[in-house]
């Protein structure tokens, strides 16, 4: 089975790691990953609808009136798992720590949090050309066309990126990963320049409008 359309390894309902037999929440929950903590295929796509459907039913469950009347510990545990909550959330929310965390488990490593990885010098140059044609665009549809060889760039980085996966080349996933990293911060910039030059323009699905 590819490795992009593996499943948890266990079906719980959602939240039970969280609690002890007799229904108190544990100190120690037993660990699970981000996707079985929400209840969610493991994989480069999620289903956002189905991440916040997880995330709601875990709140209810974590919710703080339901220990009003519990132990200072109870009440503590219960806003650590919040908080565990809410950072997997965060995470699968979000395509390039997505990717990232994917390759964690697979490696035990984050290519996002690996100081000492360096990119390659092609890479840096590439973008380094893109902001200097950002800082030197003189107009929103000059922009739009820069953002769009970017998002081109994405694209393709991302069909190589599930190829990596499934066939467990882990290296030049995780090589990939530094590509959307920088992708990302070109992005990023442009959306700054817009909003900096108060440009009324398309980016794909991300516009920005010109304040009047």
């Amino acid at each position: 089975m590819p490795r992009d359309t593996q499943v948890p390894r266990r079906r719980l309902s959602l939240g039970d790691h969280f609690f002890t037999k007799d229904g108190a929440l544990a100190r120690d929950p037993a660990p699970v990953s981000h996707f079985e903590l929400l209840g969610i295929r493991q994989g480069l796509d999620v289903d956002a609808d189905a991440v916040d459907a997880g995330m709601r039913a875990l709140q209810r469950r974590l919710h703080p009136d339901r220990f009003a009347q519990a132990s200072a510990e109870q009440k503590d545990l219960a806003d650590a798992a919040s908080a565990r909550v809410n950072g997997a959330t965060s995470i699968l929310r979000d395509e390039l720590r997505r990717a990232d965390y994917v390759l964690f488990l697979e490696t035990g490593t984050s290519v996002l949090e690996d100081e000492t990885r360096t990119a390659p010098p092609a890479l840096l140059m590439a973008v380094m050309e893109a902001r200097e044609a950002i800082d030197d665009a003189a107009d929103g549809p000059m922009l739009e066309a820069l953002v769009a060889e970017n998002d081109a760039r994405v694209a393709d980085a991302n069909l190589r990126l599930r190829g990596d996966l499934n066939f467990a080349d882990f290296e030049a996933a995780a090589a990939v990963v530094v590509e959307l990293n920088f992708y990302g911060k070109i992005e990023g910039e442009a959306l700054a320049k817009a909003d900096g030059e108060n440009w009324d323009v398309g980016f794909g699905g991300r516009r920005r409008r010109a304040n009047v």
